[in-house]
Order: structure tokens, then sequence, then C-alpha cells
């Protein structure tokens, strides 16, 4: 590996990026440390490593999953999921996927900046303020609302250049959209402008997961009477999407008899995780990411003695113990006190104790050679002895989303493709190995 490379700052003045982005988003700042300490510094503490030849491999399972006539759409919303907006964008595109969506338009922005030229939809509310920049840079807006119609209108007209819209349509998750029965009047106002194209129609479940497809069944149908409604006045976007992971895996992604390509949104699936624990990923989607540190202290607890704050658990007996370098301040959930367990040579050790904000103390009883600098896994990928993200989250009462998008942007994050680091993202900012 070479020293003293780095990859230059692209942050536009006045953005307010400066030195509180989130380095793994794709943009970084200027540092004059080399890869190797970079890479040794984060290797020896808490780091994350995605795979992203794992995540190109999910790519191509989800789409062989689907009718041929399908597109995916990878969804890359807060930071990816946690795993980094710009080499996950790359590895998704890399595996077969034609769009990419964001929450926001500066994630959109960030992924530009990186040279990604792929179609890029952002699928929440447009933020007002920043439309210019956003039809500047060619990403597409989903918009719900005439005055969100309004907007974007006169943004374009003032660059003189044509935005590309996605309608949302309100079919049941009762969040952002419009309601069904004011689509074709909005399709109207959108087909009819010069400043304007309709790219697309779309809508999103809110139980595609759950075991009871009533709701699905009833947005489905309903969504269905917009898209006739749409082609019965001689209106046809291109493009239509419904579909996130989990109404994918139930090949509820939109009827192949009405106008309009079929683009799935994978969000979860994508990075290996199912929607629900119940639901089944086709052959080869795995988890993309292990969250791993090394032990910082081994030591013995006399009996009766209390760990951690508030003393939560007492030793009963003399207790070997292990110090890791995580906290909830990276994200890891105080709920998994007392609950949660890591992996040291693949033997679960359970948390013992209160999680504190930067640290966690785990059993070593079945490891009495166990040493500091040993490595630990915190969140793995089923197979190693540690919590998946599933596992974490059901022992805290949440979803596997929320433990993937909590991690925080002060954890390195290590890029592997072919069994070799080819970039890392950390508090520097993201950087490539120039051999990569």
């Amino acid at each position: 590996m070479s020293p003293g490379w780095i990859y230059s700052c692209q942050d536009t003045p006045g953005e307010g990026m400066g030195t509180t982005h989130d380095p793994s988003s794709g943009v970084s700042c200027h540092c004059a440390t080399s890869w190797d300490i970079r890479l040794h510094a984060a290797q020896a503490a808490l780091h994350a490593v995605i795979d992203l030849d794992q995540l190109t491999t999910n790519a191509r399972a989800l789409l062989r999953a689907l009718p041929p006539d399908a597109e995916l759409l990878a969804v890359l919303k807060a930071n990816a999921y946690g795993h980094g907006l710009v080499p996950v964008a790359q590895a998704a595109l890399a595996g077969g996927a034609r769009w990419l969506g964001v929450a926001r338009i500066e994630e959109g922005l960030i992924l530009r900046r990186a040279g990604i030229t792929a179609p890029i939809v952002v699928l929440g509310p447009p933020n007002h303020a920043r439309l210019r920049e956003a039809l500047a840079a060619d990403i597409a807006l989903a918009v719900g609302s005439a005055a969100d119609v309004a907007a974007v209108r006169a943004a374009a007209a003032q660059l003189n250049r044509r935005a590309r819209l996605h309608l949302e349509v309100d079919t049941g998750m009762h969040r952002f959209g419009c309601e069904p029965q004011e689509a074709i009047a909005l399709a109207r106002a959108i087909t009819s402008d010069p400043f304007l194209e309709l790219e697309a129609v779309y809508t999103h479940f809110a139980t595609a997961d759950a075991p009871d497809c009533r709701t699905l069944h009833l947005q489905q149908t309903r969504f269905r009477a917009v898209r006739e409604r749409l082609r019965d006045e001689g209106l046809h976007p291109p493009v239509v999407h419904q579909a996130n992971s989990a109404a994918a895996l139930r090949g509820a992604i939109g009827d192949p008899d009405l106008p309009g390509r079929r683009v799935v949104r994978a969000g979860i699936a994508y990075y290996g995780l199912p929607p629900a624990p119940g639901l089944a990923l086709p052959a080869g989607i795995r988890p993309a990411l292990e969250l791993r540190a090394r032990l910082a202290r081994c030591f013995t607890v006399a009996p009766g003695e209390g760990i951690s704050y508030g003393h939560t658990f007492i030793a009963d007996r003399p207790f070997r113990c292990g110090l890791v370098p995580i906290g909830y301040a990276d994200g890891l959930p105080r709920a998994l006190s007392n609950r949660g367990w890591f992996a040291v040579s693949g033997i679960p050790c359970r948390i013992l104790g209160r999680v504190c904000m930067d640290q966690t103390i785990i059993s070593l009883e079945e490891l009495p050679a166990a040493k500091p600098g040993d490595p630990v896994v915190i969140l793995g990928r089923g197979d190693d002895g540690a919590m998946t993200a599933w596992d974490a989250a059901e022992l805290s009462g949440t979803i596997a989303y929320e433990i993937l998008t909590s991690l925080a942007a002060r954890i390195p994050r290590l890029y592997q493709r072919g069994g070799q680091i080819v970039a890392l993202a950390d508090v520097s900012g993201l950087a490539w190995h120039p051999d990569a």
C-alpha cells in the first residue's frame, strides 16, 4: 500500500458540510494522514467492515428474483443504512441497479459530486430551499402536492431546464403524497407544463412486512385504480414503483398490464437483512456489514462487586470480564444492557451491566486466555457467534433498520473487495486505495 495519498475535499463553501459531515457519506476533508496510519488506527479499535462484493451479489440476487422487465432502485437513505453512501451506491450499480434513491437532496448532491451519473430520485418531501441545486444536478424529485409542483416549476423556470418528477400517491401509508382523488389533476398539471416531466407515479406500502396482507391488498387496489384513471386520461408516466423490499418479496411489484416500467425500491434487503424476521430472502443474500472492535482490558471482578453504572449486575463468584470500546454514543442500544452479547473467538460473550456512552463490559468466563487486543465481533452475519442486527433489534424492542442507521459517524468504515480493504471512511473523510 502506498502511504501519504488522500482524497481531497469536494465540499462547496457555505453548504455546511465542514468537519461535521458523515465521513462515510462520500465527501472528505483535506487530510495529510497516510493510508497506512489511518487503516491501522481503524482496525485497532471499533470499526465496521462493509463487504462491497456482498452488496453487489445482493443486488444481483434481487434482480434474479424479479420479473425480467423489472428494474432495481437501491435505497441509500441515511448514509446507505449506515453503510456509507458513495461506496454502497457504486456496489449497487455494479450489481445491476439502474436507479438510486435518497431521502434528502443533500444525499443526491454528494453522489453527483462523487461522479455518479445514474438516475437519482429524492423519495421524500423536497426541501424547497435546495430545489435549484437538485435540478442543476439532474436529481429527480418526489412531489405530493400542488405546492410542491409549483415550487419545483418555479425553480425549473429560473434555470430554464425541465424537472423530472415522481408523483407519490398516498394510498394508505398516510405520510407523504397526494390523495388518490388529487392524482389526476396533479399529473395533468405536470404533463402540461414545459418545465416539468412526469417521470414516475408511485406509492408506498404501510404493512408489506406484516403477516396480515389485507392492508397491502387494499393499497394495491387503490393504486391500480389511480393507474387505470391515468391510462384512461391519456397520461402515461414511463415509470411506476410501489414495491419496497417486503412487497417485492411478496411479489407485489405492480400490475404489468398497465403502462409504465416497473421499478422495485430495495432497501433493507439490499443490505442483506429481511424486512421482518419471518420473511425469507432470495438465495445468496447475506448481511454486508460487520461491526468489530478489540478487547481493551481483561480483568476479574470479585464476588459481591458490581459492574458498570448502577451496579445492575453483581458478581456471585469471581467473574472474568472484558472491556469493549463501544457504547450507546456509537449506536449500541442501552437496552442491550444485561441482555445482548458479543463474540470473541466465535464464542458468545454476554453483556454485563449497563451499556455506557463509550464502553461496554462483557463476560469472558469461557475465555480464560483472552487478552487485550483480541478481536471482538459486535454485530455479525449470523455465523460468527455475534448478534445480528435483528438480534440486537428484537432485544432492544426496535427494528434492524434502526440498529443500522444509528451507527455513529465516528465509527470508521472499512470497505472490502476481493478480500482486501479498498477504501476507508474515518473522521478525515473517505479515501480509496490507489490500486482499487
